[in-house]
């Protein structure tokens, strides 16, 4: 018998390991692992995965652990072509040139198909005594070593991110690992505190860390806010959590220590509830702001009928008092669904110089010589998309705050620049999503806000102001508008140092588009009827009545639903003598989206005006959305619906 080695597998392989730390022990008793065809007869009882190969690369035979390690049957394994089992571009031939070139190959990697078709990654030792006619293989599985890469280097980039303040530390308090967020937060590097205890100003005194000591063995974690001093000599408040990490015996090895500061999470925390009560005090707001519109459509339109029975000019000075509070408790409904976010206006890709030099040429001249205004954008500034009169009043509206809070004088600037909002800006700020934004910024050198009132000058209602000069809705309809166009706003101010309120409004990739010139005066426009039939359909009688007996001293024929189901069962039954059909949108039972859906369906050309109480674009639904031929916002007088009525009747019906 030969005894010159067919096969040497060293003792540090870790397919000598794959069933079981006894069996690597039992192997580490020598430095080499001999097989030799006078021992194969024992390679069942072996823990390496062996294969004896053919010349033609046929499998002649395995032993027990390498069918355990692929789950197949002798008579599924032996017999093979080798190819058969190997993936991922390794082919015997490869394998049988490594052999034959040195007489022997090792760490050939290579993927093997399991008999369940899953895969295992291995490395291949392979040698021969005879030319080729016979190979010895040993395999070596490589799928724990590569989970354990794997998830060393997913602990890598754990420790890497740089808004997270990360460390571990022994359960003694020496420092072993320390993230660049901690580098951040500490301001110490990496290289002053590893291998050593953190410095008395940063870490936790003793009582307290032997009460977190006391905790990890308890309940294996621990959390609370403390106190350190900066390195800049300030004080800082963090929040600091503790997890126990064990060892692979169990035992207790290491904590793992998260910090944040704790000011941050608290701002974080008090932003969000602002957020949501804003949010329901907009649900509220917009609910009560419908019943309004509903309450002041009557008001207008009996003004217009009272006109003509008191042309007097005693009533008529009355009537035009009358309007006037009527206008204005109108735009105080608007600014409260503005705020409310229950209506987003008809959007477009605004160009943003074009927009300021018009807020600019208006401010210009009405406000002090004494205020000194300056302006700057950027060249190339991105389009935003929205609409330009509500971006308008936002900026109206900051400009006004800015101008009264220097009544001596003072300057006022406004910037616009693009701006990238990163993961770590976003962070800080919960309104605020990654991607590009127009920034436009209104500071003053005014006096300020004083810092007990910072967090309230956004809550609606709340103004410093007499009752005269503000109604408080001016910053919180500022927010609700930039948050309707997918934006977010930041304040920035000093008690005595002045203000800089910063808007922040996605950017358009779309080309910005002209506005529109104004449309010529149509007051002298014809809007009488001649007999055509209307169907009328409103939840709200009073509305009705009025609205029915306006349309009808114009000479329209009226026929009047009280709901939905009443209004598509008249359409029904006059559905020839219907010219034209006005219904509300808000409607209990069928409301108004689901009666132009009906009616649609029942005659594709019917002409359908909308009134709506939450604004001119009723929550999801459009002009275009709805086809319909417009959507008037209540409260409308007489002279609006009737040319709205006159525009429908004139037009050639809607494509369905």
């Amino acid at each position: 018998m030969s005894k010159k080695p067919i096969l040497q597998v060293d003792s540090t392989l870790p397919a000598l390991a794959v069933h079981g730390v006894s069996a690597q022990n039992e192997v580490n008793k020598t430095s080499k692992v001999v097989c030799t065809p006078a021992i194969e007869q024992f390679w069942n009882v072996l823990p390496a995965v062996l294969w004896k190969l053919s010349a033609d690369g046929r499998i002649a035979e395995a032993n027990q652990a390498a069918l355990d390690f692929l789950g197949y049957a002798r008579d599924q394994f032996e017999g093979y072509s080798v190819d058969d089992f190997l993936l991922s571009g390794l082919e015997f031939r490869e394998l049988m040139a490594s052999v034959r070139h040195g007489g022997k190959a090792h760490g050939i990697p290579a993927c093997l198909r399991s008999v369940d078709g899953s895969t295992r990654d291995v490395t291949i030792d392979a040698s021969s005594i005879d030319g080729g006619e016979v190979i010895y293989c040993a395999i070596n599985d490589r799928s724990v070593q590569r989970r354990t890469e794997d998830h060393a280097r997913s602990q890598a980039v754990f420790f890497e991110k740089p808004a997270e303040a990360i460390f571990t530390q022994t359960l003694e308090g020496v420092v072993t690992q320390w993230s660049s967020g901690a580098e951040s937060l500490y301001g110490l590097q990496a290289a002053e505190v590893l291998g050593k205890k953190l410095p008395p100003r940063i870490s936790l005194p003793s009582e307290i860390f032997q009460k977190a000591l006391s905790s990890l063995q308890e309940i294996g974690e621990w959390s609370s806010e403390t106190r350190i001093i900066s390195t800049h000599g300030e004080e800082m408040e963090l929040f600091m959590r503790w997890v126990l990490l064990h060892a692979g015996n169990g035992r207790p090895e290491a904590i793992l220590v998260f910090s944040e500061d704790a000011s941050e999470l608290r701002q974080l925390k008090e932003d969000r509830l602002r957020s949501h009560r804003h949010e329901c005090l907009g649900t509220l707001a917009g609910g009560i702001a419908h019943d309004l519109n509903n309450v002041l459509q009557p008001i207008s339109m009996f003004l217009d009928l009272l006109r003509h029975r008191l042309p007097d000019a005693e009533s008529r000075e009355m009537i035009d008092a009358v309007e006037a509070n009527l206008h204005r408790a109108t735009e105080l409904v608007r600014q409260i669904l503005t705020f409310s976010s229950g209506v987003r206006a008809e959007q477009r890709a605004v160009d943003i110089p074009e927009l300021i030099s018009e807020v600019t040429n208006f401010i210009r001249p009405t406000f002090p010589k004494t205020i000194h205004l300056q302006v700057s954008v950027q060249e190339n500034i991105h389009a935003v998309l929205g609409n330009p009169t509500q971006i308008e009043q936002v900026l109206l509206n900051f400009f006004v705050n800015a101008r009264d809070a220097m009544p001596e004088g003072g300057r006022l600037k406004l910037d616009a620049s693009n701006f990238h909002v990163d993961e770590s800006f976003a962070r800080l700020h919960p309104q605020a999503k990654s991607g590009n934004y127009v920034r436009i910024t209104v500071s003053d050198t005014g006096h300020g806000i004083p810092r007990p009132l910072r967090k309230k000058i956004f809550e609606p209602f709340f103004t410093t102001k007499s009752p005269e000069k503000g109604t408080g809705l001016g910053l919180a309809t500022a927010v609700g508008i930039i948050r309707n166009h997918g934006g977010f706003l930041t304040l920035d101010t000093e008690e005595g140092c002045g203000s800089s309120f910063q808007a922040f409004l996605p950017a358009s990739l779309a080309p910005a588009e002209r506005r529109p010139a104004p449309a010529p005066s149509q007051e002298n426009r014809q809007t009488a009827g001649h007999g055509e039939t209307i169907l009328l359909v409103d939840d709200e009688s009073t509305v009705l009545k009025v609205m029915t007996r306006a349309l009808e001293k114009s000479g329209y024929r009226v026929i009047s639903a009280e709901d939905g189901e009443q209004g598509f069962a008249l359409y029904s039954q006059h559905q020839s003598n219907v010219r034209l059909v006005v219904t509300d949108m808000a409607m209990p039972g069928m409301d108004g989206p689901a009666l132009i859906a009906a009616l649609k369906k029942l005659n594709p050309s019917v002409k359908i005006i909308c009134t709506s109480g939450f604004g001119s674009s009723s929550g999801k639904n459009s002009v275009n959305e709805l086809g319909v031929h417009a959507i008037l916002s209540k409260p409308c007088n007489s002279r609006i619906i009737l040319q709205a009525i006159q525009d429908a009747l004139s037009t050639p019906p809607l494509s369905s």
